[in-house]
């Protein structure tokens, strides 16, 4: 199968196109084509994922999808030990092809210490699962569907990152909806046949994600398939940038979902895991938005840097950030007002606790973004990836320390409110850093997570949704007003892209 240059304009096949490519005029000029093509593939995604999730809890029940979560959630844990060292090869692929239009060297450097990494993780599984399967109530039997996907996953994701390398997202992201429609399409025929089993479901969350590596490859065929040399310079740059983040990996899967399903399953039941997915399936969906701008923000700013205009970027961060996440709290706020009702008309009462759970992971993502948007591609453009890591280690404190305070008297919410205050954590640690260390304005981006914030606790304090409506609409409104001048720069600045004006200069 050959992704043609029709569907995918991103996917040159002219050294010209690639060329044009290396400048940080294409990523700004090209931002909303980009953007607006990963969001109708997440999109797509997105309700592919939905009816996986559908026909699970319709056939399983949610014990039954809980159980898939927990493999998965296993899985994750031991990527968390290969993939420490993925963004480094949008780090500095993204400098290689601005130098040589390939990423061979920085795509088989990656590759090999990925290959060793797998191999010691395979090799210590006896120390490492045991432990694990018991937290998370495991079977013995699942151990090999654990590790399949732990191996496929971890290349797969090897092979993101070397598109996002040589600035081919929207690539990306459509390989990204064909892996879900795998999965749905493998699903749907299982329902049909009447033979959807937890393990059948779990090969095809294996198998898709195999299928999309493989055609990532084949598009990368050209930036791969190179003469390259690595030089130790290179090798001490590569080591220097990645050492930080093996930290950072460890300790940010404790600040994240997955471990949430750790502690659901320790403190409540794997039924009550399988609900609490369900949440965490929509807000990581909601979530999926800001993460899609990182993948086109950091190849910007490595872009950036490599011209030295540090000017654009301060920019970006005095006025365009701060709008984007006030924005973005409006959204995620309306999201949770909406499936506050609907989770239980589609999926039944069962999933009742479900919605105020995403309500406040919902308030958690509207706190992530100017993380996501901002701080954390521009802290590894810079190889300030100890920022990352110290975020990382403080957010996993809060997180493990709020889940043992809190999912005992409050359950479901009390894990949502315990991953919303390990975002908020990482956020300010990143801006305060990245103001002290980097000069970067910090501007009104933390003053404009207020609304959001204070709706999500009011929720998770008093359980009253039309109340926490008001306080948002509310302190929304006085921001909007305060901050009146700054908010016109930032939407005249993305109205200038849509138009297809020069934002480069705009900028």
């Amino acid at each position: 199968m050959t992704l043609n240059q029709d569907i995918l304009p991103d996917a040159s096949r002219k050294t010209g196109d690639a060329d044009e490519r290396r400048s940080s005029g294409w990523d700004i000029r090209n931002a909303p084509r980009n953007y607006i093509s990963l969001v109708v593939y997440q999109v797509g995604s997105a309700l592919l994922s939905f009816g996986a999730v559908w026909l699970i809890t319709g056939h399983l029940g949610s014990e039954g999808y809980g159980g898939i979560v927990a493999i998965i959630a296993a899985s994750q844990v031991a990527q968390v030990l290969v993939n420490w060292t993925s963004v480094a090869v949008v780090r500095f692929g993204v400098d290689e092809f601005i130098e040589t239009e390939k990423i061979a060297r920085t795509f088989w450097l990656r590759f090999l210490v990925l290959a060793v990494n797998l191999t010691l993780v395979a090799a210590l599984s006896s120390f490492w699962f045991p432990p694990l399967a018991n937290w998370l109530k495991l079977t013995p039997g699942s151990f090999w569907l654990v590790m399949a996907h732990f191996a496929i996953t971890a290349l797969w994701i090897h092979v993101q990152m070397s598109l996002q390398g040589a600035k081919m997202p929207r690539v990306q992201g459509f390989l990204q909806m064909i892996e879900r429609l795998v999965i749905f399409a493998g699903l749907f025929a299982l329902t049909a046949s009447a033979r959807l089993t937890p393990s059948w479901a779990m090969i095809c969350y294996i198998a898709a994600p195999a299928a999309a590596m493989f055609l990532g490859i084949f598009e990368l065929r050209k930036y791969i398939w190179a003469r390259f040399s690595v030089d130790r310079v290179l090798v001490q740059k590569f080591v220097a940038y990645s050492l930080p983040l093996l930290p950072f990996s460890l300790v940010g899967y404790f600040s994240g979902s997955y471990v949430d399903a750790v502690f659901v399953s320790k403190f409540l039941s794997t039924r009550d895991l399988g609900i609490y997915s369900v949440a965490t399936q929509i807000n990581g969906i909601a979530l999926q938005l800001p993460t899609l701008a990182n993948t086109l923000l950091l190849p910007l700013f490595v872009t950036l840097q490599r011209e030295t205009d540090n000017q654009r970027s301060f920019n970006y961060f005095r006025n365009v950030l701060p709008t984007l996440t006030l924005l973005w709290g409006l959204a995620c706020t309306a999201l949770a007002f909406i499936a506050y009702f609907a989770i239980p008309m589609v999926f039944g009462e069962e999933f009742q606790a479900a919605s105020s759970a995403l309500w406040v992971l919902l308030a958690g993502s509207a706190i992530a973004l100017p993380a996501l948007f901002g701080y954390f591609p521009f802290t590894h453009a810079v190889s300030a990836t100890y920022i990352s890591m110290i975020g990382a280690v403080l957010a996993a404190i809060t997180n493990i320390t709020a889940n043992f305070l809190l999912i005992p008297k409050f359950g479901l919410i009390g894990c949502a409110y315990a991953t919303a205050l390990s975002y908020f954590v990482n956020v300010m640690t990143s801006a305060l850093f990245l103001r002290v260390m980097e000069g970067l304005p910090i501007s009104w981006n933390l003053v404009a997570l207020l609304p959001a914030a204070a709706c999500g606790s009011w929720l998770f304090i008093t359980g009253n949704v039309w109340i926490s409506i008001a306080i948002f609409v509310i302190l929304a409104s006085f921001l909007a007003v305060l901050k009146k001048g700054s908010i016109r720069c930032g939407i005249g600045f993305v109205y200038t892209m849509i138009k297809g004006d020069d934002a480069a200069a705009a900028l």
